[in-house]
């Protein structure tokens, strides 16, 4: 039996199993809902995108009655009152679906097709409450006549049912999750200020990761990406107004969750609940059907959904082949390594995820975005001539990364810094790259990240090409050094350490010296740095180890004592589980003491703080060999490390000896080094005396041993021994001229 409209009489009441005898309506224990009543304006929006209908309206029970309670893009409800729509579905009939109603004798002459609103699919279905009440009527309509069933329409129309069956009395955002993760189109609620308060399956399907609550619909919808930016911003967020103020339905370009740039076709309503005021938005495909999203293939990251390498590739050559003037902004992550190992590797993709969401969130419509590397991203754009201002947008995107996010009650925050390089053969920049195809200039640009990381966090770099002159130069030394290493080009010399208290040798330093076949001996500083980045560095450490020992245990006594030998480490060696079996090796196989060997540490390695430092530091001293801090004073961190690290002597650095004489300001930082380490209990060595009065000063401040060109330089192993015999031969001459004296 069809059901009665309030303004009919006489109204009829009857439940569910009704075959046709009246009965009494049960109590709903809720107040009726006045027309326009607040919280269904977000059901019907849902309602109308889900069906992807025009309009959606509501009618309740007052009464015994219906009444229309509210409306969804129907710019008069009170002209709609008199439709026959809601009559015409019933306990046996519960949905039904009109065709075109303009053609259907029972709706040809009714207000919602004959009025303005010219509705000619319309479709209708019976709620019912918890106790089996009827509570009324939900109904959406489109100008377009359609052909489905409504046997075709049930499944979609029985979560709505509920949905605005449980908004009598229930919250309005909770029921519409339940509704809104039953439909395949995209649902967003965001409040007043466009935050996000909850995005369904479908939404975090096309828009990925970003998707998420908390995130602003700015950065879902960006208005970069807009043909309209400014409309619509305004279309988005305006507030609610008059009924048919604002257009129901625009198409929206996005960043989808692949990185790549789609039109979707989105329908907006205001909704309140309560004190809670927002908007829903409703996302479909412009074409036809809902926005679904693509499978990934063997061309993109699985963490991120973004394109890999592969594909960013292919796009580069697709793109140069066209001949487009390509530019290229390489994004790599600062110390996420750091991220990883104190946060775990879950908020650690959990934070990658972030940061690519925020870049497609960014990305200009004729960009391209990729995953380049594990904390790379790559940003490909044409080349429009204008460098300033892309460079601006870059820096912006450098802030927008570095906005600290929340992820397990956990607060990350991540900078990164970017390489940018242009395609612009003409300038020269890209020659020596054209036959590398599409990774040459990803080359470029990698080349200026890594002097952009030199200059430390959020930085920017352009690549130029003496970049690429020094990288070339890096590659043919790093070759040439594995060459050296093979042909056995590399030798120690050994710099006497003196003691102040009696003028005689107390130990030498180990120091590496290349015997180039071209250019003849070369000092470390020529090569030391690139060596230690080098993959053989600890091979190499390990063979300085091995010849230090094997020449420190052929060194005369002075006065009875054996000389020490002092080898300083790569840091790469600390990376080595066997590097204390390694040492032992060494002194095992030259039968040198432990207590005549030193190892000198470098600030690189007293910085780490994985505690690999102090482990392998404790070994070593529990066997008696000696150690000592290089370089102290000149580095971040040195006297902070002294009460964490097992040291035995500090070596002040050259910096501060050179000018000690006449320096008041290096006088003091000396006073204070040896000041500190008496403290500590530890001896003083300096580096770089080169004059009497610098050794007197060093004397007179508690400094116990010196080395320089004051004594001597390093000196090869057989000259280093009668450099020794020499000092000793030297020693015996005066104390028997002064026994002489004295007779």
């Amino acid at each position: 039996m069809p059901l009665p409209l309030a303004d009919r009489a006489p109204a009829r009441t009857w439940t569910p199993a009704d075959t046709g005898t009246p009965a009494r309506q049960p109590s709903t224990g809720q107040p009726p809902i006045a027309p326009g009543g607040a919280g269904f304006d977000a059901v019907l929006a849902v309602a109308a995108g889900l069906l992807d209908c025009a309009s959606a309206l509501l009618w309740t029970m007052e009464d015994g009655g219906l009444r229309l309670a509210a409306s969804h893009g129907l710019p008069a409800p009170h002209a709609w009152t008199g439709s026959l729509l809601p009559t015409l579905v019933d306990a046996s009939r519960p949905v039904v679906a009109i065709a075109d109603a303009a053609a259907d004798p029972q709706l040809s002459g009714d207000p919602l097709v004959t009025t303005g609103a010219g509705l000619r699919f319309l479709v209708a279905t019976v709620l019912f409450g918890p106790a089996g009440e009827l509570l009324g009527v939900l109904a959406a309509g489109d100008p377009r006549p359609r052909t489905e069933a409504a046997d075709a329409l049930a499944g979609r129309l029985a979560p709505l049912a509920t949905l605005a069956t449980r908004q009598f009395g229930g919250d309005l955002l909770a029921r519409c999750r339940q509704v809104a993760e039953a439909g395949f189109s995209a649902v967003i609620l965001v409040d007043e200020q466009g935050e996000t308060l909850f995005a369904n399956t479908a939404a975090r399907e096309l828009f990925g990761p970003v998707a998420s609550r908390g995130q602003m619909l700015d950065q879902l919808v960006p208005a970069a990406l807009q043909l309209e930016p400014e409309a619509v911003s305004a279309w988005l967020l305006a507030p609610a107004g008059p009924s048919g103020s604002l257009r129901s339905l625009r198409e929206l370009r996005i960043r989808d969750s692949l990185g790549e740039l789609r039109t979707v076709q989105a329908a907006r309503c205001a909704w309140h609940d309560g004190n809670t005021r927002g908007t829903v938005l409703v996302l479909r495909d412009a074409g036809d059907g809902a926005p679904r999203r693509e499978p990934r293939s063997g061309r993109r990251d699985a963490l991120t959904g973004l394109p890999n390498r592969e594909a960013l590739f292919a796009t580069v050559d697709s793109l140069r082949g066209r001949g487009t003037r390509l530019g290229v902004a390489l994004l790599g992550l600062d110390n996420f390594r750091a991220v990883n190992e104190a946060l775990g590797h879950v908020i650690g993709d959990t934070v990658l995820q972030v940061v690519a969401s925020r870049l497609m969130a960014w990305l200009p419509g004729d960009a391209h975005l990729a995953r380049f590397g594990s904390d790379e991203f790559v940003i490909l754009f044409p080349a429009a001539g204008d460098n300033a201002a892309i460079e601006q947008q870059l820096q912006s995107l450098l802030r927008e990364i570095a906005r600290p996010c929340e992820i397990e009650h956990q607060r990350v925050h991540v900078e990164a810094c970017i390489g940018v390089a242009f395609d612009d053969a003409t300038g020269g920049h890209a020659a020596a790259y054209e036959d590398c195809g599409s990774s040459g200039l990803l080359a470029l640009a990698a080349l200026a990240l890594r002097h952009a990381k030199r200059g430390g966090s959020m930085q920017l770099r352009h690549f130029s090409p003496a970049m690429r002159e020094e990288a070339v130069d890096r590659r043919q030394l790093d070759l040439e050094l594995r060459r050296a290493f093979r042909d056995g080009e590399f030798e120690l010399h050994y710099q006497p350490q003196i003691d102040l208290a009696t003028g005689l040798p107390s130990g030498a330093e180990a120091l590496l010296r290349w015997r180039h076949p071209e250019r003849g001996l070369l000092m470390p500083g020529a090569f030391i740095d690139a060596l230690g980045r080098s993959a053989i560095a600890p091979q190499v450490g390990t063979w300085i180890l091995q010849q230090a020992c094997h020449d420190a245990s052929r060194w005369p006594l002075v006065e009875g004592r054996p000389l020490k030998v002092g080898v300083n480490l790569f840091p790469a060696q600390f990376n080595d589980d066997a590097l204390v079996a390694k040492i032992d090796a060494a002194l095992a196989a030259s039968g040198l003491p432990p207590e005549q060997l030193e190892i000198e540490l470098t600030e690189t390695v007293a910085l780490r703080d994985d505690g690999v430092a102090e482990r392998t530091l404790l070994q070593l001293r529990s066997r008696g060999i000696r150690v000592s801090y290089d370089d102290f004073g000149t580095g971040h961190a040195s006297l902070s490390m002294l009460h964490r690290l097992p040291v035995d002597r500090v070596k002040i650095d050259r910096s501060f000896v050179r000018d000690l004489v006449g320096n008041r300001g290096d006088k003091a930082i000396v006073r204070s080094i040896t000041l500190i380490a008496r403290n500590f209990d530890m001896e003083v060595i300096a580096e770089g005396v080169e004059t009497r009065d610098q050794a007197i000063l060093l004397r007179e401040f508690g400094c116990q041993e010196v080395q320089g060109f004051l004594y001597s330089q390093a000196l090869a192993q057989h000259v280093f021994q009668h450099w020794v015999k020499r000092q000793l031969a030297a020693r015996d001459d005066a104390t028997m001229a002064l026994e002489h004296d004295h007779a």
